[in-house]
């Protein structure tokens, strides 16, 4: 076990900084992390989580942290997501790092990382974009389901089929139905 490198922590703290049922919780776990160790025979930087649980409640709610760190560029490469997987208890378990074209050993640029959040149905319901906006779809009702780099901005796709560009302050700048 080692001490938790400040790459991963920055990790966390952005995984952790959009708000969300029970995220004060998952907030005071990441305060009370003893130690990680690596969690991956691949060579990624996933890690594993030791906490002292005496002093942070636990969050059954969920089995995923609703939000995921999705790197929305990497030069030379494919970007990368970021899951904090939760145990059967309700705790911080670790983090995943998913690269998908080779193993890479170091973390995502958090500053080129967008995070997302979704509801208890793994639906996409908004992006903390890096400028620090937070967008939601135009539609509540109407979830995105798969969104990228637009620019300087993100551009997203609805379920209904809608097109939506957003600068990077978040102001949406059209939205376009598929045809």
């Amino acid at each position: 076990m080692r001490t938790i490198s400040d790459a991963e922590r920055q990790v966390l703290e952005l995984l952790l900084s959009v708000e969300f049922e029970g995220v004060d919780a998952f907030r005071k776990q990441a305060r009370h992390i003893l130690g990680v160790e690596p969690d991956c025979i691949c060579g990624c930087p996933s890690i594993k989580f030791h906490m002292d649980r005496s002093k942070a409640p636990a969050t059954p709610a969920y089995r995923l942290l609703p939000t995921a760190l999705e790197e929305l560029s990497r030069p030379a490469g494919v970007p990368s997501s970021v899951l904090c997987l939760l145990d059967r208890d309700g705790y911080l378990a670790g983090l995943e790092c998913v690269y998908y074209d080779g193993v890479v050993t170091e973390w995502p640029a958090i500053d080129r990382c967008a995070v997302v959040l979704r509801d208890i149905e793994q639906r996409m319901t908004a992006v903390l974009l890096p400028s620090g906006a937070l967008v939601r779809p135009r539609d509540q009702e109407d979830n995105w389901v798969s969104f990228g780099e637009e620019g300087l901005g993100f551009h997203a796709t609805t379920r209904r089929g809608w097109n939506e560009t957003y600068d990077a302050s978040g102001k949406l700048v059209s939205r376009v139905m598929e045809r």
